[in-house]
């Protein structure tokens, strides 16, 4: 039986053009000043990176995603084989800091403690853009404005820890939902798992800690307001599809608080910014506007899309004679 405190880090890849990036990853584990129990790479259908970093890396274990491809069968292939009670999570882009083991594994002293994730530094690859928004960092994977330490709804995938336990009771991650290559850049797979767990364990809680940190790497591909349009309409379709299989009183409630709370302040904020002198305030303030627009068209995109798709499914099933 593994320690309490023994962690297993998963880091799912698909692509060679992030061969840099997975190094520092894997470099980034192996300086933890806890020492992890194993390291998994599961490379998502991509034979050639498989034999790559095979022939590249030592002390770690290289596995195959056995699932159809995409980052919830991959990470699902790692926790099979996962021997560790405690389960980290690191993306192949993202590289943490020396203590973020160790800091995070304090958490789980705490038996209510299902989960931690820290916060999420951006790491630009160039300059940042001066129309980018705090409140919108969500976009590139980071800790955006708005986020405070303390119980939250769900974990941020770019490096999160969770137990065991959790997936032994209530499954893996929805193949339905997450990245797929060559898709919109869909998520929302870490936010369903946090939702089902939280019914499962009443009274237990995930945690964002603030203290650790882990760096996200931000490519030029990334830098262009034409991917944050992208990427904010593919979150509203990932939170239509989100509500199609969870609560939506949970699937939507931190929504909810950030555009109630959270955008109005950013806009003011950038407005301001921008009566003082600093175009880059308005910028800011028009792309907190724009984002959300994109945010809520994906979203009502994702439910009449889908209110289509069981219409038709109804249908066929009338067709056919079985009841829907």
């Amino acid at each position: 039986m593994s320690a309490p405190d023994s962690v297993s880090v998963i880091i799912c890849v698909h692509s060679n053009n992030r061969w840099r990036a997975i190094l520092e990853a894997v470099e980034s584990v192996q300086c933890q000043s806890h020492p992890v129990l194993e390291t998994l790479i599961v490379v998502d259908h991509n034979g050639e990176l498989e034999k790559r970093l095979g022939e590249t890396l030592s002390g770690v274990t290289i596995i195959a995603n056995s699932h159809d491809r995409g980052l919830s069968g991959a990470r699902n292939t790692g926790v099979a084989l996962a021997k560790g009670a405690l389960l980290l999570f690191l993306d192949d882009d993202a590289a943490l800091e020396p203590d973020w083991v160790r800091e995070a594994a304090m958490h789980f002293r705490d038996s209510k403690i299902l989960g931690v994730t820290s916060r999420i530094v951006p790491r630009w690859q160039g300059n940042r853009p001066f129309w980018f928004p705090d409140e919108f960092l969500w976009v590139v994977g980071c800790t955006y404005e708005g986020m405070r330490p303390g119980p939250v709804r769900n974990l941020i995938g770019a490096a999160m820890c969770v137990r065991r336990d959790v997936f032994s009771c209530v499954g893996g991650f929805n193949h339905r939902l997450g990245r797929s290559t060559g898709q919109l850049p869909m998520g929302c797979e870490e936010t369903e798992l946090c939702i089902r767990a939280s019914a499962a364990f009443p009274g237990n809680a995930f945690v964002f800690d603030a203290k650790p940190y882990a760096f996200h790497l931000v490519g030029h591909e990334r830098l262009t307001f034409g991917y944050f349009i992208r990427r904010c309409f593919a979150e509203g379709k990932s939170k239509a599809a989100l509500a199609a299989v969870a609560p939506p009183s949970a699937a939507l409630a931190t929504e909810r608080q950030y555009v109630a709370r959270v955008l109005p302040r950013g806009v003011l904020r950038g407005a301001s910014a921008a009566f003082r002198g600093d175009i880059g305030g308005l910028g800011r303030a028009g792309a907190i506007i724009g984002g959300f627009a994109a945010t809520f068209i994906g979203y009502v995109s994702g439910k009449g899309l889908r209110k289509g798709q069981r219409s038709t499914h109804s249908l066929a099933l009338r067709g056919s004679g079985e009841t829907p």
